[in-house]
């Protein structure tokens, strides 16, 4: 199998996910600007954010939020009709054991790792 080539990058900072009801979304778009990835679940709005906006968005979640994850972003341009790439990530991870949680923009892929797995989870998606 040819080297997929993906380039991941580990993005600075660590990263944190909460969940928060629909009726907050008009306090929450201030925050906008630490958001990462936003997605409308029946549960709520499920928004991965930066650790600075951690203490101040408490108030609008009843729940824990969970983290802290290190983001890393595959720098590489991946197609949005590529197949396999996701497996191939999160396959490689898993037998490392260490959980990825994916999701994909229009340009590029992203996971979250454990803030500890960082640099390993970076060598091993390297290496694909």
């Amino acid at each position: 199998m040819a080297k997929l080539g993906l380039l991941p990058k580990a993005v600075q900072g660590k990263y944190f996910f909460g969940v928060f009801p629909e009726q907050q979304l008009m306090g929450l778009a201030g925050y906008l600007p630490y958001f990462v990835a936003i997605v409308r679940e029946n549960e709520g709005i499920t928004a991965v954010f930066e650790e600075a906006a951690k203490e101040p968005l408490s108030a609008y979640s009843e729940k824990k939020f969970e983290g802290p994850f290190a983001l890393i972003t595959l720098a590489a341009t991946t197609d949005l009709n590529a197949v396999g790439i996701t497996a191939a990530v999160s396959t490689a991870l898993a037998k490392q054991k260490i959980p990825a949680n994916v999701f994909a923009g229009y340009c590029h892929d992203h996971i979250l790792v454990p803030f500890s797995s960082k640099e390993k989870a970076v060598k091993i998606i390297s290496a694909l």
